[in-house]
């Protein structure tokens, strides 16, 4: 069957733009999703957060090469294989980002996505996603905050990255249940007899003829099938949809013919900038049973789970991580540089020894890194994952930045707020004091905090991947991009939302060339 348009990825910005270009009876929409429909309880149990992202059916289970400047580790790269995507396997932090993110991408070159052009967006997107307070009470998040504003922080009621201060975060909830943007885009969309919906399906690559791309190929058991489109709009993310292109034949040509690839067009931007804000925690035992091991344990954790699915009540409705902070600590007056997520307990997975019993993390982490990397074919294979690199740690600012935020850190459990809370620190671990010392730590223990974007970034020039007028890809006819894939720069927080706008305002401008 032929479509009008094929999305491929029913993820944070695939769900939004197939409810907007379905508003059109007229156009016949289909979005395909690579992994399962998400009814299992762990994606819709906040509570569930950590065995819905630990899941091999939810999460492509991503990994880096070995990563040159963190002592060679290979770091996890999860993405949301699921409906919703990512949206339905992340924390469920709603924020928004800096309004200077978005006056940078404009400067960089791309009209149109500027703050004052994103904005409305994002206050239709948050309307439609509807975010909500936190609603545990626990005294662990007051501390945390408290503690800050002993610091000299300013203190808010909640906190987005808009500005500077401590508070409670905004989280994808809604009635205890987790809000994913398939929950509340592809609802929106219900019933409309133009849009199609397909899960379970794995994409090959893209067909078409030379720069016109007219359709894809399809897993369909051990062969395959092609499925027809006016148009094609990748919305596979930071990692899937570079590696889509680059199957394709769109991308660096050289490379491309290495693995046998026929080339449709040469762009070598695509797979580059890959970058991803990186964290670093400083993890206490707890003075007070507050955090939710007790809960997490088995078999309190049966518990947990038999009282909200009977109930839709108790510790099931929380995801441990309600707070966090924005600060200025090397920025000056410029926008805030650095995040903070309090979380209560020392692991979500409690899986070691030392992430057993009562305790707290804090993660720091820095909005803006300047390390860049890359992502690249293993094979001419589609079923072989690609090649990760997003050379973390490369830049000495950001090994400097996680360094004096793992000292911030420290201060601030020093603080009578928190203090009274914390118990020994297992990490970094009294006996570190050094710079050198903290900086090997850095380098041990940092992770992902799972935000990779810019692998077909927007712009105009010899670099840039996406048209950002239009979220075409250039030199390419009949295929669009609207993902985190296209921020030529991270915005300064988690990138759920912004991902959600990318998807709302570009299907507006994919809508109004079709």
């Amino acid at each position: 069957m032929s479509h009008d348009v094929i999305i491929v990825g029913a993820g944070s910005a695939g769900c939004a733009v197939a409810e907007r270009l379905s508003r059109d009876p007229a156009c016949r929409v289909l979005l395909i999703e690579a992994g399962p429909a998400g009814r299992h309880p762990f994606i819709s149990m906040p509570a569930g957060v950590a065995k819905a992202i630990a899941s091999p059916r939810f999460n492509w289970h991503f990994e880096t090469v070995p990563q040159r400047h963190m002592d060679g580790r290979r770091l996890y790269v999860p993405r949301g294989r699921v409906l919703g995507g990512s949206s339905a396997i992340n924390a469920m932090v709603w924020v928004t980002g800096h309004a200077s993110d978005y006056d940078h991408w404009e400067a960089q070159g791309c009209d149109g996505w500027g703050w004052a052009s994103v904005k409305p967006v994002l206050d239709a997107v948050t309307e439609v996603m509807a975010p909500t307070l936190p609603e545990s009470g626990n005294a662990a998040y007051a501390g945390f905050v408290d503690a800050g504003g002993q610091m000299g922080a300013p203190v808010a009621e909640a906190v987005d990255g808009q500005a500077e201060g401590f508070g409670l975060y905004r989280l994808n909830i809604a009635g205890g249940r987790r809000r994913s943007a398939a929950k509340a885009y592809l609802a929106l969309a219900k019933g409309r007899p133009n849009l199609t919906l397909r899960t379970g399906v794995h994409v090959l690559g893209l067909t078409g003829n030379g720069t016109r791309i007219d359709g894809l190929r399809v897993a369909k058991g051990a062969g395959e099938e092609r499925l027809s489109a006016g148009h094609v709009v990748l919305c596979a993310g930071a990692i899937g949809t570079p590696h889509l292109l680059m199957l394709s034949g769109i991308g660096p040509a050289d490379a491309l013919r290495s693995h046998g690839i026929d080339i449709r067009a040469d762009l070598p931007g695509v797979g580059e900038n890959l970058h991803d804000h990186l964290e670093v925690k400083v993890k206490h035992r707890m003075t007070e049973p507050l955090s939710l091991w007790d809960h997490a344990k088995f078999p309190n954790n049966l518990a947990v789970g038999a009282q909200w699915l009977l109930t839709g009540t108790g510790v099931g409705r929380q995801q441990g991580l309600e707070a966090g902070a924005f600060l200025r600590l090397a920025n000056g007056d410029g926008p805030p540089d650095t995040q903070l997520h309090y979380i209560n307990a020392l692991a979500f997975d409690g899986a070691t020894a030392e992430d057993r019993g009562h305790g707290f993390a804090i993660d720091v982490t820095q909005l803006q890194p300047e390390s860049r990397g890359r992502l690249t074919l293993a094979s001419g294979d589609p079923r072989d994952k690609p090649l990760i690199d997003p050379n973390y740690l490369a830049a000495e600012a950001d090994r400097v930045a996680l360094r004096e935020g793992l000292k911030y850190l420290r201060d601030l459990c020093r603080q009578p707020a928190l203090a009274r809370f914390a118990g020994a620190e297992l990490r970094p671990g009294p006996a570190v004091t050094s710079d050198a010392e903290l900086d090997a730590v850095v380098r041990a223990t940092a992770d992902s905090i799972y935000h990779p974007v810019g692998t077909a970034r927007m712009g105009r020039d010899a670099l840039s991947v996406t048209d950002p007028e239009t979220m075409g890809v250039h030199g390419v006819a009949g295929l669009s991009v609207a993902d985190a894939s296209v921020m030529p720069r991270i915005t300064g927080g988690n990138t759920n939302a912004p991902s959600i706008v990318i998807g709302a305002l570009g299907a507006e401008k994919i809508a109004a060339r079709l």
